[in-house]
């Protein structure tokens, strides 16, 4: 019985999320000039071949690959938010699971660690203007902020260069982190021992990064 067009959607869907999931992978491990498609074939577990179906070379999957990762980026801080809560809590909240998933997604975090190295090799200038991923995707949390102000939370200053603030204390927490978790893996510590050992350091990074945010 031949399938349905629904169907041959959702084998085409699976399909594409199963590249997406091994190209990344070779990404964060290798960069693009290293990268091969018959890399991202066995990590998918499909055919060479498959990959050359759905994109014509290299340049063109890892194109997608980084839309990918920046569409996913930008829905994952509009969700968070978009929720109800103050602006601090919110924030403490975000901090605290982009450093978790060092552990969870690490691939994800690999990743824009990674991408700023190889942008203008995938995009032209004009290109990366028009893609502006990081200051679309703060843009609710500039937002947000904004409202904490009104509400008497927040500092009042530029809500745009208090977000960048924020912004960069996470990512500096994040180093530090990355740098301890690697440390811990290679003294033989496993990842659920290391996230354990890492528990407080977490904690205290999400909320030093929080605790900027309020009047002084």
């Amino acid at each position: 019985m031949p399938r349905t067009k629904e169907q041959n959607e959702e084998i085409r869907a699976r399909r594409k999320e199963a590249i997406m999931r091994g190209a990344l992978s070779v990404y964060v491990e290798k960069g693009y000039a290293a990268a091969d498609i018959g890399d991202v074939a066995e990590r998918a577990g499909v055919a060479r071949g498959l990959v050359y179906y759905y994109y014509k070379d290299k340049l063109s999957l890892f194109r997608d690959l980084f839309l990918h990762m920046f569409d996913l980026s930008n829905n994952h801080i509009r969700t968070h938010f978009g929720q109800e809560g103050s602006a601090v809590e919110l924030c403490q909240q975000f901090a605290n699971a982009m450093f978790n998933n060092l552990f969870e997604q690490s691939d994800h975090v690999l990743f824009f660690f990674r991408m700023r190295h190889d942008l203008r090799e995938l995009f032209g200038k004009e290109e990366i203007k028009g893609l502006l991923w990081r200051d679309t995707k703060l843009q609710v949390m500039v937002e947000k902020l904004k409202m904490g102000m009104d509400a008497g939370e927040v500092r009042r200053m530029s809500p745009e260069l208090l977000t960048d603030q924020f912004w960069g204390a996470m990512m500096h927490g994040m180093a530090h982190l990355r740098q301890r978790n690697d440390e811990l893996l290679k003294q033989g510590h496993s990842l659920e021992e290391v996230k354990e050992l890492l528990e407080t350091e977490i904690r205290d990074a999400a909320l030093s990064c929080a605790l900027m945010l309020r009047p002084v």
